[in-house]
Formats: C-alpha cells, sequence, structure tokens
C-alpha cells in the first residue's frame, strides 16, 4: 500500500512519517452553548481531505489510524474508571460506522456502548447549512440503562447541535454525560 499523502510506502494508509509531521494532534477544547465541553485534536481545515473519506472503503482504515494516534492517548487517562463511550448514530452506512471506529480505538480504556444512540431522522449534515441542521433534529433513540457516566464520541463538532440533542436525549433518561470528544472542530 502506498501512504494516502505522500505515495511512500507504506502498512497504513497514512505514513508514520506523514502522521509525525503534518498530523500532530493538539488536544484542545471548546464550550456548547449548553455547557458542553467537547475535547477535539484538530482543527477542520487541517484533516479536512481525509474527513471526506467517511463514506469510502479507506476511510474506515485513515479513521482508525487518526483515532489511535490522536484519542487514544487522551482515553489512557480515564483507565480504570466506570466510564463509557458512546459513540453517535453509529449505524453502519459505506460499510462502516465512522463513530463506531472511534468509540473501538480507545476501547481498552473506557467500555463503548454500541448502537445505544441511534437518529431516527436520516438526513446527511454534511455540507448542509445551520438553518437546516436547526430544522430537522437527528431525534435520537437512546437504548442504555441509566444511572451511567458517559462521554459522547463523533468526527466533527460543527454547530454542536447534535452533541447537545444527544445530551439532552441521555440527560432525559438519567445518563450523565461528562463530556464529548471529536477529531476536529469545524469552528475555527
Amino acid at each position: 500500500m502506498r501512504c494516502q499523502l505522500c505515495l511512500n510506502l507504506s502498512w497504513q494508509p497514512i505514513c508514520k512519517n506523514c502522521l509525525d509531521t503534518l498530523f500532530i494532534p493538539t488536544l484542545s477544547k471548546r464550550v456548547l452553548d449548553d455547557g458542553l465541553e467537547v475535547y477535539y485534536f484538530y482543527k477542520y481545515s487541517e484533516i479536512s481531505k481525509l474527513l471526506h473519506t467517511k463514506h469510502t472503503y479507506i476511510g474506515a482504515k485513515i479513521f482508525l489510524q487518526l483515532s489511535r494516534y490522536a484519542l487514544t492517548p487522551f482515553a489512557k487517562t480515564f483507565e480504570n474508571q466506570d466510564i463509557y463511550i458512546l459513540p453517535i448514530d453509529d449505524h453502519i452506512r459505506s460499510g462502516y460506522s465512522h463513530s463506531a471506529i472511534l468509540a473501538r480505538s480507545i476501547s481498552s480504556y473506557v467500555k463503548p456502548i454500541y448502537g445505544a444512540l441511534r437518529a431516527k431522522n436520516k438526513i446527511r449534515y454534511s455540507g448542509q447549512k445551520l438553518s437546516t441542521r436547526v430544522k430537522n433534529k437527528r431525534d435520537f433513540e437512546l437504548k442504555c440503562r441509566s444511572g451511567i457516566d458517559v462521554v459522547l464520541v463523533d468526527d466533527i463538532v460543527t454547530t454542536g447541535n447534535t452533541l447537545m440533542e444527544a445530551r439532552q436525549c441521555c440527560e432525559k433518561a438519567n445518563i450523565n454525560v461528562l463530556f464529548a470528544i471529536t477529531l476536529a472542530d469545524a469552528r475555527e
């Protein structure tokens, strides 16, 4: 296989040299309007081309590689705590779920709960305006036991509406959302 960026031979879609020089994760925090803290590792513009692969076969490998590189060191700090990771709408599309891949990459440190938080509204938000996002809420359905602490995980925080709606759904079911983790923040 060749690196998707420099075309050098590599066992992974992105070679170690490109990861170490082009995609150095920087832990940052954004606080949404409802007070939810979202930790992210890249600005959207830094990895947008990689994020756009999420609906392709190679995207599964790229998401796994980026999440192991960025999310795993952060998740180690929660090892041996009774915290669950809740992927946002981990319904399988294009052969895989990008949010489930992110959750799986840190499953050695926090326990994932797959298939628990699914959107009933299947509209794609990618490239849509804020008005479309506000008008077409995700309408989440939650299938999870109450009384637990969770961390929400998704690929990008854009407006924050999806994460805030997911948090509201969890709180109605007596689930404590500690914070959210994403690979990137679209607000720059």
